[in-house]
């Protein structure tokens, strides 16, 4: 079992500061430049620094929904508690939608090629989602099963200090494989860029891949609410993604077309 010791705070004086914002600050951080690099063929700097920022503040503000949504019971008894966002409380899925939505808006408004957009942003969501999950694995957030080795990486939590959010061991380190499954499907969308796949493909592929990744893995985990079928709200999620992303998979691969030049 790997021994995981660390305090999910840094204490600066009276401020405590928990590695899970920083490492959510830091994927924002390169979630956006990787996007900012792969878009300078076709997107001006200015219209794609507009994307950006627009998708960053709805991704914001769609987590933070998102997360509200998912324990309205305690945010119901306590309504206040609803704007204290850095007191905790994010949902990735909400930062996904809610960021592709606000860069959409802003890229019809400024008549951006919409798919070749989506394309690049997607390796760019894979790379913010894997670095803000290094910031779970400190804190113990997203608690899982029971794990026996070899059949998972196998952890467990030491630290039993203030901010210590109650996860023993041996269990599996969920956030880890989320993790390596994020890296995973930024490589092979980078890898796919400038192959004349039809605009739009990659977006869907990365979506669906994403999808996959949080319906397998949210089996491992526990202690969240459920909801149809006994599933969890990330998981519900997952599958209208999914049922979202596999048509239109079908349909640019089908009936696609070359990408215009200039989209490597």
């Amino acid at each position: 079992m790997i021994s995981i010791p660390f305090d999910p705070n840094i204490h600066i004086g009276p401020l405590a500061i928990a590695w899970h914002g920083i490492f959510t600050a830091v994927g924002i951080l390169f979630g956006v430049w990787l996007p900012l690099s792969l878009v300078r063929a076709r997107i001006s700097e200015d219209d794609a620094t507009a994307v950006a920022t627009w998708g960053v503040v709805f991704g914001i503000l769609g987590a933070r929904l998102v997360a509200v949504i998912d324990r309205w019971e305690f945010y119901l008894t306590d309504p206040v508690q609803i704007l204290l966002i850095w007191q905790g409380g994010i949902a990735i899925w909400g930062g996904a939608v809610g960021g592709v939505l606000g860069g959409l808006v802003v890229g019809i408004r400024r008549r951006l090629p919409i798919g070749f957009g989506a394309d690049a942003a997607a390796p760019g969501i894979l790379l913010g989602f894997a670095i803000g999950r290094i910031g779970d694995i400190i804190n113990g957030e997203h608690h899982a099963i029971p794990c026996e080795a070899p059949l998972g990486l196998c952890v467990g939590y030491t630290y039993d200090g203030p901010g210590y959010l109650g996860q023993t061991g041996p269990v599996h380190l969920v956030v880890a494989y989320d993790l390596v499954w994020n890296l995973i499907g930024m490589a092979a969308a980078l890898a796919l860029r400038g192959r004349g796949l039809r605009d739009g493909l990659i977006f869907w592929l990365v979506a669906a891949w994403y999808g996959i990744g949080r319906l397998v893995l949210g089996f491992l985990r526990i202690n969240d609410p459920t909801y149809i079928f006994g599933l969890r709200e990330d998981q519900v999620i997952a599958i209208l993604v999914l049922a979202a992303a596999l048509p239109m998979i079908a349909r640019l691969t089908v009936f696609g077309r070359a990408a215009e030049p200039g989209t490597t």
